[in-house]
């Protein structure tokens, strides 16, 4: 293996410990770790990014979510609303949603618990509120109904609140047995005199460190912004379709009505937790609010092109297609990790005259490593001429220095690609492979140690992998530099470290890539072996 494969292989490793310590902090945990806590009031807004999903600032903006205010009263009733996909919990505190748990989803991969979108702790999450100083936040709501149970037709519920001056706040949620939407509609009785306006306002789960974007977005009809640096108050006035906050596997969506839409306004409280606020141009407004999976098929229901929330980032355009086809091949086989290993395999064989090329030029490499050390000793002092007579043997043996790299680099944007794929397509979440693990979009947890206060988990793939990567090793062809050789040693081990904390699915994807690379390279030194 010539020095150029090396810096490859040396400048991969170094990609894949980057990409591990700045974009793959410690996954935050399942449950929302939101905090509420209120905005600067009377706060300027700022012009958006000047993209297509973000339009230059107009209107202003009402007051900051007074989310803090909700200590001096407490929830006194809740109302429990059953959908054969959603168990929702209305609250008479503001007459706003303090729950939403997804029926067909399991909080953690052992559990028996529901995934939960809105935890129950935190009734201001998602609660459409009219600001009078927070006055309807610290109202207590009444319901024309006990509770619902939504089987065959839609059903809804009003929640009625009054303020002392005798200003009415009535919310009407209608919940559908065969969605993961609930159609809101919100109207306030107040005269011009009282100068109260409906707005509705959206605090998002603290946005901890975790695998992929977690935040406010915005869909302006042609494309989709994720905001995930929030400075100042963004006003996007009308200039939207849906808006909403990613959860990562799921997701949030708020869609207007295109005949009443409220100004748009995205900001963040004074604990830095990034808020939506909409407000009305009249004392009413409606609209749909979807709590559910980020599933292309469900998404695309919505009929708004809710599916462009399913973003892969830079590597949207590789891992939509990954998707695709392990979803096709789950069509016959009912396992993710199966489907990886044909995943991997078809990769393996697209490129498979790439790396012939490749293995048969590294061989040419090590045949003529004897007269590049001759010409290294010979024009030592004479880096010019030196490179003048290697480009001389290069070109009379056929040999190309730089093609040993070439069955490498199509392997890190899928590598990428996957890892991303892994970490928020709702397909892999929680899917099983082997008996052990049970999670292929997570790290393996074959069982740990303690030592020392410090948990060490053991995991079975990577070390397999490491064995993988030793024998590919020593089956290619190598230079006969002492100290690149020493490196290559070490190879294995590094990449065995930083593959400790990848997703399993991504571990087991690197190993069949591996297995795949020995059998081919020994189907080529034989083959190459008979010609001889």
């Amino acid at each position: 293996m010539d020095k150029r494969t090396i810096i490859v292989l040396v400048l991969t490793m170094a990609m894949l410990f980057v990409f591990q310590t700045y974009f793959m902090p410690k996954q935050a945990p399942e449950q929302p770790q939101t905090q509420t806590q209120p905005a600067p009031q009377g706060e300027a807004p700022k012009p958006a990014p000047k993209t297509d999903a973000a339009p230059k600032a107009t209107g202003t903006p009402p007051p900051s979510p007074v989310a803090s205010q909700s200590a001096d009263k407490k929830v006194t009733r809740t109302f429990a609303v059953s959908t054969p996909y959603l168990d929702v919990t209305l609250t008479d505190l503001g007459g706003g949603i303090s729950s939403v748990k997804l029926k067909n989803y399991k909080a953690t991969v052992k559990g028996s618990e529901e995934k939960e979108i809105i935890e129950s702790v935190k009734p201001y999450l998602y609660n459409p509120t009219v600001h009078q100083n927070g006055a309807f936040d610290r109202t207590s709501f009444t319901s024309d109904k006990a509770g619902l149970t939504v089987k065959d037709s839609p059903a809804s519920i009003t929640m009625t609140g009054t303020l002392e001056n005798g200003t009415k706040l009535k919310k009407t949620y209608t919940f559908h047995p065969d969605s993961y939407t609930i159609d809101l509609s919100v109207e306030v009785e107040a005269s011009k005199a009282q100068g109260v306006q409906a707005d509705f306002a959206v605090i998002s789960d603290k946005n901890e460190s975790s695998y992929v974007f977690k935040g406010p977005f915005v869909f302006n009809g042609k494309s989709l912004k994720q905001i995930d640096s929030i400075k100042e108050t963004l006003s996007f006035d009308r200039n939207y379709r849906y808006t909403g906050f990613d959860q990562g596997f799921f997701t949030f969506i708020y869609i207007p009505s295109e005949d009443a839409k409220p100004a748009l306004f995205i900001g963040k409280t004074d604990k830095n937790i990034p808020y939506i606020r909409l407000a009305p141009a009249a004392n009413k407004f409606a609209g749909k609010l979807y709590f559910g999976p980020k599933k292309t098929d469900i998404l695309a229901s919505l009929n708004v092109n809710a599916e462009k929330v399913i973003d892969f980032g830079w590597f949207d355009i590789i891992a939509k297609p990954l998707v695709w086809l392990l979803d096709f091949f789950n069509r016959f086989t009912h396992n993710y990790g199966i489907d990886i290993i044909l995943l991997t395999i078809l990769i393996k064989i697209i490129f498979h005259p790439l790396s012939v090329m490749s293995f048969k030029n590294m061989a040419k490499m090590q045949a003529v490593q004897p007269e590049i050390k001759k010409l290294q000793e010979k024009y030592k002092n004479d880096k010019a001429r030196l490179n003048q007579e290697l480009m001389q043997i290069y070109k009379s043996r056929g040999v190309n220095p730089m093609s040993g790299c070439l069955p490498m680099l199509p392997q890190i944007p899928v590598f990428f690609a996957l890892y991303k794929a892994l970490s928020g397509a709702i397909e892999l979440r929680h899917a099983p492979f082997l008996w052990w693990i049970n999670d292929l979009s997570a790290p393996e947890d074959l069982f740990s140690f303690t030592v020392m206060g410090y948990t060490i988990p053991i995991r079975l793939l990577p070390l397999i992998m490491g064995v993988t990567q030793v024998i590919q090793q020593k089956m290619t062809p190598t230079s006969t530099d002492p100290m690149q050789q020493k490196m290559m040693m070490f190879m294995p081990i590094v990449f065995t470290f930083i593959f400790w904390g990848f997703p399993s699915g991504l571990v087991l994807y690197w190993l069949v890539y591996n297995v795949a690379s020995i059998a081919q390279q020994y189907y080529i030194n034989k083959k190459m072996k008979v010609a001889r």
